[in-house]
Order: C-alpha cells, then sequence, then structure tokens
C-alpha cells in the first residue's frame, strides 16, 4: 500500500528525492549490497516502515537481476511479507533451491534485526515447443483500450485508467449495510464499488535508481495492488495481505497491465482473494492475495 503517512511526507530527501521531484521517485537507491529506500516505499499501516508492494519488488528485482535469463519464464512469483519491513537500507540474499535446466527455484530474503521480515520464491520455466493438440484457454478479455479511458489522479506510482462497469464479466455486488467511521482509511477511490474493480494499470518510476522496468517487474511491482481490489470494502480497507503470489504463463507485453478482480473469499478474519491478469495481447496469468483482519488504522 502507497498511502502516504505525515512522518513519511517529513522525512528527509536522498538524493533520488532531491534531484527529480516531479517525476516518479525510484524505490530505492543501491549503495554496494544495500538498497536505500526513498520516500515513495513509505508504509500505509505503520509509520517508518515500508509498502507491500516496495519489498516486494526489491525481492523481484535482486531474483531477476541474479537469476533471469532470455528463455525463462517466472511462472510463479510468491512474496509471503512475515513483518512490516522497516525503512532503512536493505539488503536482500538469493539461493538457488533447484537449478536444473528446465526448472529454477530460487528464493530471496530480507533479513532485519536478525528477523525474517520478507521472504520470495520464484519458479522459473524455460519456454519450449508448445504441443500440437489444441488446449482449451482463459477467454480474451473484451474491454476498451486504456488510450481511451480517463487517467485516475490518485495514484503517484501508476498510471490507472478505471475499466466501466458495463465490461464487467463477472457479477461483483457490494453487501448491504457498513459504515465508514468504523473501518479504514479508502484507498481505491473511484474503483471502490465492486462491480468497477478492474483497472488498466502502467507502472511509472523505477523499483532500482538507475534500472528501467523489465516486463516481469512490472508485475512484480503491481502485485501488491490485489490486495485493496480484492479485499477492500466500499467504505476502505480492513484486511492487510500476508502475501501475493503471481502465475504468469508468459512475459507481459508493453506497459500496460489489466486487473480484474475475479475472487473474494473471507470468514473470521482470514480473507483469500484472487486477480486475473492481462496484457494489450490477452491473459498473461492471475494474481492471488491471503489477509488477516486488521484493526482500524489511526488517523494522524
Amino acid at each position: 500500500m502507497t498511502t502516504p503517512s505525515p512522518a513519511a511526507v517529513a522525512a528527509p530527501l536522498s538524493a533520488a528525492d532531491q534531484s527529480a521531484p516531479h517525476a516518479p521517485l525510484p524505490l530505492f537507491e543501491q549503495d554496494g549490497n544495500r538498497f536505500v529506500p526513498t520516500r515513495a516505499g513509505r508504509g500505509y499501516w505503520q509509520e517508518g516502515t515500508l509498502n507491500g508492494s516496495a519489498v516486494a519488488a526489491l525481492t523481484g528485482w535482486v531474483i531477476e537481476r541474479d537469476f533471469g535469463e532470455d528463455g525463462l519464464i517466472p511462472v510463479r512469483f510468491c512474496v509471503d511479507m512475515l513483518r512490516m519491513a522497516p525503512s532503512e537500507p536493505l539488503e536482500v540474499t538469493t539461493e538457488a533451491i533447484h537449478d536444473g535446466h528446465r526448472l529454477k527455484l530460487i528464493e530471496a530474503r530480507i533479513v532485519c534485526g536478525g528477523k525474517l521480515v520478507t521472504r520470495a520464491t520464484c519458479q522459473f520455466i524455460r519456454a519450449t515447443q508448445q504441443p500440437e493438440n489444441p488446449i482449451w484457454s482463459t477467454p480474451a478479455w473484451d474491454v476498451p483500450h486504456p488510450d481511451t479511458l480517463p487517467t485516475l489522479h490518485r495514484f503517484t506510482r501508476w498510471d490507472a485508467r478505471p475499466i466501466p462497469a458495463d465490461h464487467a464479466r463477472i457479477a461483483r455486488h457490494a453487501p448491504p449495510g457498513g459504515d465508514a467511521a468504523h473501518g479504514n482509511v479508502p484507498v481505491l477511490g473511484d474503483i471502490s464499488a465492486p462491480e468497477r474493480r478492474q483497472v488498466w494499470l502502467k507502472p511509472l518510476g523505477e523499483i532500482v535508481a538507475g534500472h528501467a522496468l523489465s516486463p516481469f517487474m512490472r508485475v512484480v511491482v503491481t502485485g501488491d495492488f490485489a490486495s485493496p481490489l480484492t479485499h477492500s470494502s466500499r467504505f476502505g480497507i480492513d484486511f492487510v495481505n500476508t502475501d501475493f503470489t503471481a502465475y504468469l504463463h508468459r512475459l507481459p507485453q508493453g506497459e500496460w497491465l489489466g486487473y480484474e478482480l475475479t475472487g473474494h473469499l473471507s470468514e473470521a478474519g482470514v480473507a483469500v482473494g484472487e486477480c486475473r491478469l492481462h496484457d494489450l495481447a490477452g491473459p498473461v496469468g492471475t494474481i492471488n492475495v491471503a489477509a488477516a483482519a486488521q484493526v482500524r488504522r489511526k488517523k494522524a
């Protein structure tokens, strides 16, 4: 989540903050083996912490840097957010759990104060020849092109273009009742209504300063958005996600990613949600998120 806290806004400026005040900040600057967070990574739930998108993107960036190669498809990327990462310089370690020719399983870990705070695994499968017999596939997304839709001026880390509700393929209706005074701060703006929770996203800015976003990084830097999309009420978000898992059968093409809410289930303060992921060429995969109920966030 990327909603700012007053303390984060008042934090000292890094070099990137000062050099490009009007451009989207990178989430991190590299200092040797450490990654120094900028204000762009500030947390939503607690001051002095980083948001889920930042730590997930950092682990994915290091995994791709250390083990990515042409022909390897990151078919599954899973981030376990075990604790809120502090807003301080971080080190990421990686290890090849399995390093075969056809399949690789890579783990990345962020440890702070002797405690594991974030763990990510990525399974790569090498692209080969498609079987000759045809297989049923998920239908294409018949929605307007993002260039024909207005921008939602709410987010700083991506260009968001909400897709009108009359293009929804799944019946999504808000249950009756509820009160904004009993929930956390809203984060979705004009896409708070469940029937409108489908949107084109174009990520802006870099994960690590000086490094342009790769196709895979466009997924890892936006994947945490699946949590508010799936787990929010009409009034705000009352679940904090403990993970997200992206399944991809191919790398996305182009700058735009389409997020389509396809499922939410919750009971006794435990939730799971699912989004289908698209690009302009067709379906790309899915993103699943687990979450736990979160008491109301104090408004500063």
